[in-house]
């Protein structure tokens, strides 16, 4: 009776070390999620900060000269916007946010220009001679 004791709380102990350590490992697996989950709200941030920067840009610079080419041809502003550049990036999530940010982007500036050229196609009133 004595042995089988023995062996029950060796038994015990091993199993109370393994669950002890199991602890630490999942603590050390949030802390590591935390920190990753940190480092990509940084890279959001900064990359949603130079997408606005960007797009700020463009709405000055570039819809001008898409409304001057959808005024003659609507088929060319399709240059302005097909890009085989693709950001891509370890991180999914920062992956995925970026391309969505790129997108929303794309479709104000596709707005603007639209709209500007819609106020150029509107008949103008004339003046009548008195």
């Amino acid at each position: 009776m004595l042995k089988v004791t023995l062996i029950f709380i060796f038994y015990c102990a091993v199993f109370l070390l393994l669950g002890c350590n199991a602890e630490n490992k999942e603590l050390i697996d949030v802390q590591t999620q935390a920190y990753r989950d940190s480092l990509s709200e940084i890279r959001i941030d900064s990359a949603y900060a130079e997408i606005r920067l960007n797009c700020d840009s463009l709405m000055v610079i570039q819809v001008p000269k898409m409304v001057d080419s959808v005024m003659k041809d609507s088929n060319l502003i399709r240059l302005f916007f097909d890009t085989t550049l693709q950001f891509t990036d370890a991180d999914k999530k920062v992956e995925r946010v970026v391309r969505q940010l790129q997108a929303d982007c794309d479709s104000s500036l596709r707005k603007e220009t639209y709209r500007r050229v819609r106020l150029l196609q509107k008949v103008k009133p004339k003046r009548r001679k008195k």
